[in-house]
């Protein structure tokens, strides 16, 4: 049996939530304000994630006056459109105590960005790594004696069937659709080990985790063949509550603080594969990743923990 977070363990808290309008994080969402947290969802539908949210607030009996939860709308599988995101947040929001990188999916036929990036690759791992060097400031300035602020990146089991190649991370020379969904949850865990060695865990931990196999419309969006593969995965699948379970404990539990750059699944920290923990193969991802979004990430780090309260 799931267990429910404990109540108001996040009171007070403010969380953002991307992919927020569906499945994992819609739930997640759900958790968050039923624990007490003010939440930022962030969806690339207006209508349907203004809906989610209104849904949410009226079923926990939030009367109009009292709104728990905005959004924002964004497609983070461009680089514009996260900058912009974070320029909002930014505007909005002085302190963020929980990042919850939740956005992605798989897209079995190549495709790009307008700005030239595979579409997987993209939104699964280069919109987490701008957003939370962007949001670092609020991350940071949220943190308090004994209660640092989190940066929680939802990986997969799938990273274990990853084939990366670090000359060719956009898999421009042979594309496979679930070789490259797979990488980019290899490189959810290697951002949050290399992130993790960079920042001061008493202000920000980091952490990535498997959800389960999760009932929801992952992978629909590839026609027929995502369809077939939706179906088969549905005969393994958990309820999308049960799938942001460990997201949301991951979000107050003093266990999360006990080390950062880990990876969890079902509350528990288990290791991941060999190539997850490549850490010279992490910081090579880094670096490109950095060139690639035109983000000097080490400064920017340097500049947020300058600025931390002492």
């Amino acid at each position: 049996m799931v267990n429910a977070p404990t109540p108001h363990s996040l009171e007070g808290k403010t969380v953002v939530v991307t992919g927020a309008s569906d499945g994992i994080g819609k739930a997640a969402v759900r958790a968050y304000v039923a624990a007490g947290a003010t939440v930022v969802m962030v969806g690339r539908n207006e209508a349907k994630t203004a809906a989610a949210a209104r849904s949410i607030m009226s079923d926990l009996g939030h009367a109009s006056g009292d709104r728990p939860i905005t959004w924002e709308i964004a497609d983070l599988s461009r680089q514009d459109a996260v900058h912009d995101l974070a320029d909002r947040l930014l505007a909005r929001l002085t302190q963020i105590d929980v990042l919850a990188n939740n956005a992605g999916a798989m897209f079995l036929e190549r495709e790009q960005t307008p700005e030239g990036f595979e579409r997987t690759f993209a939104l699964n791992h280069l919109s987490y790594f701008t957003l939370t060097m962007r949001l670092l400031a609020p991350l940071v300035a949220a943190s308090r004696p004994g209660a640092p602020a989190r940066v929680l990146s939802v990986s997969s089991r799938a990273h274990k069937n990853a084939h990366p190649r670090l000359d060719d991370l956009q898999l421009e020379r042979s594309f496979g659709g679930w070789t490259q969904y797979a990488n980019s949850k290899l490189y959810n865990i290697w951002f949050t080990r290399a992130l993790a060695r960079r920042l001061d865990p008493l202000r920000v931990v980091a952490q990535a985790l498997h959800p389960g196999v999760v009932s929801t419309r992952f992978a629909t969006n590839n026609g027929g063949m995502g369809r077939l593969l939706r179906r088969a995965m549905d005969l393994i699948s958990v309820t999308p509550a049960q799938g942001a379970d460990t997201l949301v404990w991951l979000s107050h539990a003093p266990e999360a603080l006990d080390g950062s750059g880990d990876y969890w699944e079902k509350r528990v920290r288990v290791t991941p594969s060999s190539t997850a923990r490549d850490d010279a193969g992490a910081e090579q991802l880094w670096t490109t990743t950095s060139q690639l979004t035109g983000l000097d990430a080490d400064q920017l780090i340097r500049d947020a923990m300058s600025h931390a309260v002492a």
